[in-house]
């Protein structure tokens, strides 16, 4: 049996910079367990990282093997990574042309090797006996996927009592649960969204499935796919991550509604439910990428590329009320798609009089 531990990059949305995977196995209980972290990582933030990766060196799971995979990095983050291999025979590194989070995690899947994947932001750090648990709740269960909980930190590693993730507690979840939860919830939804609490079984991407390349909010982009593919989901209460929040991350860059990342992956969450017949929730999420896109001041259009994205995620609003028509046989939602694909401005004049 084999682990393999995958760590994202610097919440900045940028491309420079560094990813590290790190991977790790246990002969104590007959696997290996393979972390891959990677990261965009500025020179400022080797400190950060550095601890991120001992969190991960010094799990209770020992027998551990640690890929670094560095994405381009333009400072002597590189050269730490080559340290760290020399200084631990655990550790290996693999140096790549700079693609951005998504390429490197993607890298880091196609080379691992182990039979568990789990990313970790370089920003941030495990408890000691995080994987030990998550792997022990895995072969209690058989679960594709282990969720393990988290709390907020300062970037002195503190931790923050709100948001309150002590709501959690252990459970085992199918697909439709995990997101009655995820809609049942406010402050606490990251739980759920992002990639790094998690303990996936290499099988989720023996198919092909990767991460999104060149896209923001890429863990809501791959949720849908990830829990698609699960039969059983074992969520833990046991807070095994701490998540730091430093003013440079892609929290301080403005709201999620600037970026057309975010309707665009509500547009592919609308299709993804829509599949699944739950035609209220698809039209919920459909309405509030239609809200987000009427808020064209928010988005930075002064390319032609960006444009152009914008003219498409407004043709696949009216696409997806067309197919919801289909599916249930409404006009009144043919009529919004055909409105919709007269223009944003035309359609919120209807809705406005509709009130």
């Amino acid at each position: 049996m084999k682990i393999l531990g995958i760590s994202g990059g610097m919440r900045n949305g940028s491309n420079d910079g560094m990813c590290i995977e790190a991977l790790m196995g246990a002969k104590e209980m007959g696997a290996e367990v393979e972390f891959i972290q990677l990261q965009n990582l500025h020179i400022e933030h080797c400190t950060g990282c550095t601890a991120c990766v001992q969190s991960v060196l010094d799990q209770t799971f020992q027998d551990i093997e640690v890929l670094l995979v560095d994405d381009g990095s333009p400072d002597r983050c590189p050269e730490m990574c080559d340290a760290w291999a020399k200084s631990d025979r655990r550790v290996r590194v693999i140096h790549r042309k700079n693609g951005g989070l998504s390429a490197a995690r993607n890298t880091g899947i196609e080379t691992a090797r182990g039979r568990y994947i789990v990313f970790v932001d370089s920003d941030d750090f495990l408890e000691p006996d995080t994987i030990r648990r998550a792997v022990a709740e895995q072969e209690r269960t058989g679960a594709e996927l282990v969720i393990f909980n988290l709390v907020y930190a300062n970037d002195r590693g503190e931790r923050w009592p709100t948001p309150d993730f002590t709501i959690f507690q252990d459970e085992i979840l199918d697909e439709d649960g995990v997101w009655a939860r995820y809609f049942a919830l406010e402050n606490q939804k990251i739980y759920y969204t992002v990639a790094w609490n998690k303990l996936y079984t290499a099988k989720l991407f023996a198919d092909g499935l990767r991460f999104p390349e060149g896209k923001r909010y890429e863990d809501q982009f791959m949720l849908p796919h990830i829990l698609h593919r699960c039969q059983n989901i074992a969520c833990l209460g046991y807070q095994g991550y701490r998540y730091v929040q430093r003013a440079d991350s892609i929290m301080a860059q403005g709201p999620a509604s600037h970026y057309l990342d975010r309707p665009e992956y509500l547009l592919e969450w609308c299709g993804y439910f829509t599949e699944k017949g739950d035609y209220l929730r698809a039209e919920g999420l459909l309405n509030d990428a239609i809200k987000n896109l009427a808020e064209k001041d928010g988005f930075d259009l002064t390319t032609a590329q960006q444009r152009t994205r914008y003219r498409q995620a407004c043709h696949d609003c009216s696409t997806a009320y067309g197919n919801l028509s289909r599916r249930t046989g409404r006009e009144s939602m043919l009529l919004r798609a055909g409105l919709l694909r007269l223009g944003l401005p035309l359609y919120r004049i209807f809705l406005k009089h509709k009130t």
